[in-house]
């Protein structure tokens, strides 16, 4: 950067009010961390402060929010799921919730140029918080608003996907864990509108099926029940602009526990994600394929 030029004002945006509150500071602080300090002026703030008379939120949230947008801050104690996460994951969470500060007024004026969403789930990551930095006019990173609300909501992306040609598990989405779905296990049960596998149970007997629908309703008015699909599980990113879109190389992702549940995925040990993955090249191409097409019929960026 040029002597004498401003650095540019990102605020890191974290925590909020999902599920996956504790692994979005994780990830606000690793990207507050690793961002040049020569070229940007970083700061960490929390959506949750201007959500304290939002109805959905618990008396326990409702009161972190209202701590938040007086200014204190403090390492927050972790649920037990985290407690279980390797030492230094716990660490970042602790940090992260010390370093917050309260997106109210940064949002609303002149406080930063952009933003960069770290924010996981619900709030975060299902254009909400894109609405809000629209209606500011704040340029941010990722996906916009309708991108961002079909991707989360499981339900409406399987429906987007398959109108494209797309193939889809089968599922069918409940409310009630009295419902008995349609789908004969093996199947998965899962929130509809919820990420890092929280809330999901494998299935195996249809005796399972309450108790699994339950756990899923825990973090959503929506539970989706599919067939379980078996096999090499395989992920590719997606970059570039519109007319220019390029699938990165494909990962294999090989979970160490039954499923790449919450413990696979933020625990190092516990799970292996090899790249390139040991498919065929024509399987590996069919697979960067598929993540360009669900990338342009989402509408994703």
């Amino acid at each position: 950067m040029a002597e004498g030029s401003k650095k540019i004002r990102v605020g890191v945006l974290a925590g909020g009010a999902s599920a996956e509150r504790q692994i979005s500071l994780a990830s606000g602080l690793q990207i507050a961390e690793q961002l040049p300090k020569d070229r940007y002026e970083v700061v960490m703030l929390d959506p949750l402060a201007l959500m304290a008379h939002n109805p959905v939120l618990t008396d326990e949230q409702r009161a972190m929010a209202r701590r938040l947008a007086r200014g204190a801050t403090a390492a927050e104690a972790l649920p037990e799921r985290d407690r279980e996460l390797p030492a230094q994951m716990q660490d970042q969470m602790h940090r992260g919730s010390s370093a917050l500060a309260s997106a109210s007024s940064a949002l609303s004026g002149d406080g930063i140029d952009v933003a960069f969403v770290a924010l996981h789930g619900p709030w975060g990551e299902d254009g909400k918080i894109q609405a809000v930095l629209e209606t500011f006019g704040i340029p941010y990173t990722g996906s916009g608003v309708l991108a961002s609300a079909l991707a989360m909501d499981k339900a409406m992306a399987k429906t987007v996907l398959a109108a494209s040609g797309i193939d889809v598990p089968r599922g069918v989405v409940v409310w009630s864990a009295s419902e008995r779905p349609s789908i004969e296990p093996p199947s998965v049960v899962k929130p509809v509108e919820n990420g890092s596998s929280v809330g999901v149970t494998m299935v195996d007997d249809p005796r399972e099926y309450p108790k699994a629908i339950a756990e899923a309703l825990r973090y959503d008015r929506r539970a989706l029940v599919e067939e379980r699909i078996t096999g090499t599980e395989l992920t590719v990113g997606v970059i570039g602009p519109d007319d220019d879109l390029q699938a990165l190389p494909v990962i294999e992702i090989v979970p160490k526990r039954a499923f790449f549940d919450y413990r696979a995925k933020y625990d190092a040990s516990l799970s292996d994600e090899i790249c390139p993955a040991r498919v065929p090249d024509a399987v590996a191409a069919r697979a960067q394929d598929i993540a360009i097409r669900a990338h342009r019929a989402l509408g994703c960026r």
